[in-house]
């Protein structure tokens, strides 16, 4: 079920795990919302122009491996910009350096050999770093620019502002001034708690690297994302059928929730769709033909900074007991809900390893494996019954490094974010 598109518009598609409601009794409606975001311009003109700052940790605990690799990562990101972009790279350990002014990208092999001359020292003034690149942006936006800060660190902040609630407020701050936040995480040390938050208060990603060779994916998504992004400050809101008393709509996915209590969604970028799965208790007394359930209202912001809202109902008859147990299950909404609770269960992992309770953290996540064995098999079961298999194993050998892969596959599932 979709609401007729309009060009231009994302499309919103409504899919119920079961296509009608049983009479005379209660109900649990589980519903996967689809949003597809419009798809972007076609144009022989170049592309948008993006206005990035890359902010990279030096301090002592990035000396070797992690510092090699934000490094790299910074050097495949400004080689993969254009003449009319413009970048800026900050350093920061117990002081804050801009290595390179925010300029347009006329000599990327130039700016990459400023790069390659970073050295590690001291402690990690994270917030500070951050807010130079968020500054550096702010400057030079322009209508028509898309403006990121991509922030790399192994650690956490222990020097200067320090409190992962006030980061996150004034990187939501920058956001509301058009200014995102993306975060990467190098290495198994990082502060991944801070780096999530920065990132959902961002409106952008938060990213686990543990190797050099994840890099050129992950920014080929990174910058593809940003040049593709055809909507921001995505929210969305359900409305149940007044008529149908009180509703208690359980969002099951964790995306953060406005000032308006609408969950805040990822951005629209061209195909890659939105997937949101809700559940809403209903009581239905008698047959009908056609019962309007709710509505679902999208918001979000295009790229002129005009705001714009769309709305789609979903309407479904009633049936008897006897032909609702009947019906089959939409294995698309199945599907949906399986990988959702398996990212529930990642983090119900990590919940027991930080107790100590790394038995306990294996168990949960095999008992989950066992569970979508017993369901009819389809490639995206068969990986994510080896990932839960892997993480069993990484708990048991590496409960650090295992937890944060958890975290950011949990992370990625339950924010309906691109899974590399």
């Amino acid at each position: 079920m979709a609401h007729t598109p309009v060009a231009g518009q994302p499309r919103i598609e409504l899919l119920p795990l079961k296509a009608a409601l049983s009479a005379g009794g209660s109900n649990e409606l589980t519903l996967l919302a689809r949003i597809h975001p419009a798809a972007a311009p076609q144009s022989s003109e170049p592309r948008s122009p993006l206005n990035l700052s890359l902010v990279i940790d030096r301090s002592g605990s990035m000396g070797g491996t992690p510092l090699e690799m934000a490094k790299e990562a910074t050097q495949i990101a400004i080689r993969a910009l254009q003449p009319q972009d413009r970048v800026s790279v900050v350093t920061f350990d117990s002081e804050v350096e801009v290595l390179i002014p925010s300029q347009l990208v006329t000599d990327p092999e130039a700016l990459c050999r400023q790069v390659a001359q970073v050295r590690s020292r001291g402690n990690t003034a994270l917030h500070a770093g951050w807010l130079e690149g968020a500054m550096l942006t702010a400057e030079h936006q322009q209508a028509q620019t898309l403006n990121r800060v991509l922030l790399l660190s192994d650690g956490g902040a222990n020097q200067g502002e320090r409190r992962p609630d006030v980061i996150a407020e004034h990187v939501k701050g920058l956001t509301a001034r058009g200014v995102g936040t993306s975060t990467i995480g190098l290495g198994r040390s990082y502060d991944e708690d801070l780096l999530k938050g920065m990132a959902d208060a961002g409106d952008g990603n938060y990213e686990h690297i543990e190797n050099a060779e994840a890099l050129p994916a992950y920014f080929e998504a990174e910058l593809q994302g940003l040049t593709r992004t055809t909507g921001h400050t995505v929210s969305l809101g359900v409305e149940p059928n007044a008529e149908l008393g009180h509703v208690r709509v359980q969002v099951l996915n964790a995306f953060p929730v406005n000032a308006l209590g609408r969950s805040q969604l990822p951005n629209l970028i061209s195909g890659r769709p939105i997937e949101v799965v809700l559940t809403l208790p209903l009581t239905v007394l008698q047959e009908t033909s056609d019962l309007g359930i709710t509505r679902l209202r999208l918001a979000w912001t295009d790229r002129s900074g005009v705001r714009h809202h769309l709305r789609a109902q979903l309407n479904l008859p009633v049936v008897s007991p006897q032909r609702y147990d009947a019906l089959p299950e939409d294995a698309r909404v199945r599907l949906a809900l399986e990988l959702l609770e398996a990212a529930r269960v990642r983090q119900e992992a990590v919940t027991y390893a930080d107790a100590g309770q790394v038995s306990r953290s294996t168990e949960v996540l095999m008992e989950h494996r066992r569970k979508l064995a017993s369901l009819p098999q389809t490639p995206e079961l068969a990986a994510e019954m080896h990932a839960l298999s892997a993480l069993s194993v990484g708990f048991i050998s590496d409960a650090g490094l295992a937890r944060k892969r958890a975290t950011s596959q949990s992370y990625d599932r339950r924010n309906s974010k691109s899974q590399r």
